[in-house]
């Protein structure tokens, strides 16, 4: 019911609900269970108990719902009673995404994105006593050297807040030993478990795989309940993650029947049945109950087998088309159309919804999220104004715009980080399609890259993501639009920050784009320091 909405834009605008979880309760309670043992053991004799680390790797066709059950998760747990300090719980969670445009992202980026949120977290004022415990037992220097210059974002975690030069370089091997260093530091520190919740991973790059194996592999890591999602459609038997996850469980397996280390746990997620769905549409348009939108949960449930993303495309789309409408008079939702008119008004392709739901969005709140789709990260409000004004758009318009996106369900702000993102990597996708591939997209890449490499010079510690972007797009648009001597620099230049960071099947990439570069330069040796350093590299590489 929309009786109560602030003003006539909000009336007729369906709303999902935000706070309710629908046919997980078996998977919320697994999840549950296995971080509460955790608790227990952590509490069982002293405050410093060893409570063996529980690993889940979550499977799921794209849109099923992986990452809504990790978020009931966490709400769910910040909500519980202490039972010993009648307070909250304290949790603590670190969480990252991959994206499909792993190609224009740094190494370890969703690692690095969940190692961001943990120090955001442990600097608070609340968890000083956490930090100052922390900080006395992250001595190593050796691993200090290593974290910050391959994270940058975890030197608050550390006594001096200066982080290392950006081009120490820095082997796989050391990356790993010390990330494994500084996860047994925080995990032994805290309180309660770590939730470190990594998400698409079927997009994950090498140089993340090599390092997840060796710690999920660790059986002496503690007090963690690590969640990996990943789409399991997308993820076959040769697929480099599969192969993550055999060589974890069969780690953890030996090792399992010989002490306290615990097996993996899978959970595969598929689509919410009929009823489940009934219950989801009725709660959406206000009814009493699934037997009132009987013929349209049935409808719905046949095109999208109970995919839940899938099913609210399915409902903004019936809304566009004025096949279920918001009455005026009565202040409820209606639908007064056939099965088989219903059925005709749903597409089979969930891409094609997204691109009519974009494409009759008003001019410049298309280009925002075509914008944004190019853009593996997550995007700050400055960053959208400086992409935006680019492009024409007045800077004091962007706020608007973004919120015009928001309630129409495209993007989500995230509170806790003050940044934007798509609401489903679906919309992304789509998004990413809207501007077909051709002169247009060519000529937009290119003015985008030149604003992140301008910002990226300007803020050297921060952003060295938008090289990484930038480079990846300059690479993929046609030679004329791009010198081919200022590419070479800067793809020799992501080359170094790849190699200082340990991540050399991407250095090795981004040398011999560079190579390319300057053979179709015309400038070859022309500079002969940086011919001689590209060679030289490639010859260490």
């Amino acid at each position: 019911d929309r009786s109560d909405a602030d003003d006539d834009l909000e009336k007729g605008c369906i709303k999902f609900p935000q706070n309710k979880l629908y046919g997980r309760k078996n998977d919320l309670g697994l999840l549950k269970g296995l971080y509460g043992e955790i608790m227990q053991e952590r509490r069982s004799d002293s405050a410093d108990a060893a409570a063996a680390s529980r690993i889940v790797f979550l499977g799921g066709f794209s849109g099923v719902g992986k990452s809504a059950v990790v978020d009931h998760l966490v709400r769910q747990l910040q909500l519980a009673e202490d039972d010993e300090h009648g307070g909250k719980e304290l949790v603590v969670c670190a969480w990252g995404k991959y994206s499909k445009l792993q190609s224009a992202a740094a190494p370890f980026s969703a690692i690095s994105d969940a190692l961001g949120q943990l120090a955001v977290e442990l600097v608070k004022e609340e968890h000083a006593h956490l930090l100052k415990k922390l900080r006395k037992k992250l001595c190593n220097d050796d691993t200090k050297m290593a974290m910050t210059s391959t994270f940058p974002s975890v030197t608050p975690l550390f006594d001096s807040m200066e982080s290392a030069p950006a081009s120490v370089a820095t082997s796989l091997s050391q990356v790993k030993e010390a990330f494994t260093d500084f996860m047994s530091c925080v995990c032994t520190c805290l309180e309660c478990p770590l939730l470190w919740f990594l998400d698409d991973l079927q997009w994950s790059d090498e140089a993340s795989l090599e390092l997840l194996k060796d710690v999920l592999s660790n059986i002496e890591l503690d007090n963690m309940l690590f969640i990996g999602a990943y789409r399991s459609n997308e993820v076959n038997e040769n697929h480099s993650f599969y192969q993550l996850m055999k060589e974890v469980e069969k780690v953890r397996g030996i090792n399992a029947a010989k002490d306290n280390s615990m097996p993996v746990t899978r959970i595969d997620l598929f689509g919410l049945c009929l009823d489940d769905i009934g219950e989801f549409i009725s709660d959406t348009l206000g009814k009493d109950g699934p037997s009132e939108v009987a013929t349209l949960t049935e409808v719905i449930f046949k095109k999208t087998l109970g995919n839940i993303f899938f099913v609210k495309q399915a409902l903004e789309e019936l809304v566009r088309k004025n096949a279920v409408f918001y009455d005026t008079i009565m202040f409820s939702w209606e639908y007064n159309v056939s099965t088989v008119q219903l059925d005709n008004y749903i597409s089979d392709d969930v891409i094609d919804v997204i691109k009519s739901k974009i494409t009759g969005l008003p001019t410049e709140v298309r280009m925002l999220v075509v914008i944004m789709s190019f853009i593996p990260n997550n995007a700050n409000m400055s960053l959208m104004k400086t992409l935006l004004e680019g492009e024409g758009v007045r800077t004091t318009k962007v706020e608007k715009l973004i919120s015009v996106a928001i309630n129409n369900g495209i993007i989500l702000h995230l509170s806790e980080v003050d940044r934007y993102a798509f609401a489903h990597d679906k919309i992304r996708e789509a998004s990413y399609d809207i501007i077909p591939k051709g002169k247009q997209r060519d000529e937009l890449l290119v003015r985008i890259s030149n604003v992140l490499i301008d910002l990226a010079n300007a803020d050297k510690a921060n952003t060295e993501w938008a090289l990484f972007v930038a480079a990846d797009h300059l690479n993929s648009v046609v030679p004329e639009l791009v010198p081919r001597m200022e590419l070479a620099r800067l793809n020799f230049r992501v080359a170094k920050i790849n190699l200082a960071k340990g991540a050399t099947l991407g250095a090795n990439v981004n040398l011999n784009d560079c190579l390319t570069c300057l053979n179709h330069s015309g400038e070859k040796w022309k500079d002969y320091d940086f011919t001689l350093n590209l060679f030289n590299e490639l010859i260490a590489s």
